[in-house]
């Protein structure tokens, strides 16, 4: 009996340890990304060796998951605030075991870009970087990290095309991303506020007020829902109904959990956002590779 239960404690410390893990590294929006930079490439350029394809799945997958590793080991006393059910401030995993397992990840990402070429490995170089001294960005100027971050998450198409030796191909997807990342940083700030705000990080939601900080995120969701009718006129789309449905219901799925997060501004009503946007994100994924040119 107590070979047993030893034997249970122990599996379900191993399953505890893997959770924290996951949670720290952002496992559901890691495979997202790594999913973008794989069907990005296989897209563009079907004749590409697969191994290619592979190791862009990779660098994105390092990149994401250690930069959400990063930034929550460098934000651990805000998050005692904002995210108390994070590992780290919730005291699941060891701010070490951060450290590490983000430089680890991002040597990774670096290596394995260099291995496809001077202009990959120098655009994952730069965003290693700005990945790496985020937080001191933020204190700087919050939008100014606001930027940056929509920036990197741009990157998951723009390395994927560059990869495929198409950069130019996928400008409007890229485009695309970067104001549909810009709106979700912004929403994510609003939630964040009050932990930014002891900690001395300007954002629009802090510094402008709440309200105008939604009203930004709604131009820029207006923004971009403008934009597919623009686009489906005036670019040759390898596959419009697919970009256009899917796209729209990125959108729709992101755009009505934020209306109700706005109403509500309860924890649960940010979960449910939060819960629906990964699935925009997938959805995204899908209709913006139906933008690629014929």
């Amino acid at each position: 009996m107590i070979h047993t239960s030893t034997s249970n404690s122990s599996s379900k410390s191993i399953f505890e340890f893997g959770l924290a893990c996951a949670q720290l590294f952002r496992l559901p929006v890691s495979l997202i990304a790594a999913l973008a930079g794989f069907a990005t490439c296989d897209t563009l350029n079907p004749s590409l060796p697969q191994g290619n394809a592979y190791r862009c799945a990779t660098i994105l997958f390092c990149l994401t998951a250690a930069a959400c590793a990063i930034n929550d080991y460098k934000d651990v006393d805000k998050d005692r605030i904002n995210h108390p059910d994070r590992p780290l401030p919730a005291g699941r995993l060891s701010p070490s075991l951060a450290w590490w397992g983000a430089l680890t990840l991002f040597a990774l990402a670096l290596l394995t870009a260099l291995s496809l070429g001077g202009p990959p490995g120098l655009l994952v170089g730069i965003s290693i970087v700005l990945l790496w001294n985020y937080s001191h960005l933020l204190k700087y100027s919050g939008v100014l990290g606001n930027l940056v971050v929509a920036s990197l998450i741009a990157l998951l198409i723009l390395l994927g095309s560059m990869i495929a030796g198409q950069p130019f191909r996928m400008i409007y997807p890229t485009v695309f991303v970067f104001c549909y990342a810009l709106a979700r940083e912004v929403v994510w700030d609003i939630h964040d506020a009050e932990g930014d705000r002891q900690e001395g990080v300007m954002t629009v939601a802090n510094g402008l007020g709440i309200q105008v900080a939604f009203t930004l995120v709604w131009v820029l969701m207006g923004m971009l829902l403008l934009s597919l009718p623009l686009a489906l006129s005036l670019l040759s789309l390898a596959h419009p109904i697919r970009f256009a449905g899917f796209v729209s219901l990125m959108l729709l799925s992101f755009a009505l959990p934020l209306a109700l997060y706005q109403k509500e501004q309860s924890e649960v009503a940010y979960e449910r956002l939060v819960f629906w946007e990964r699935l925009a994100m997938v959805l995204g994924v899908i209709g913006l590779l139906g933008a690629a040119p014929i």
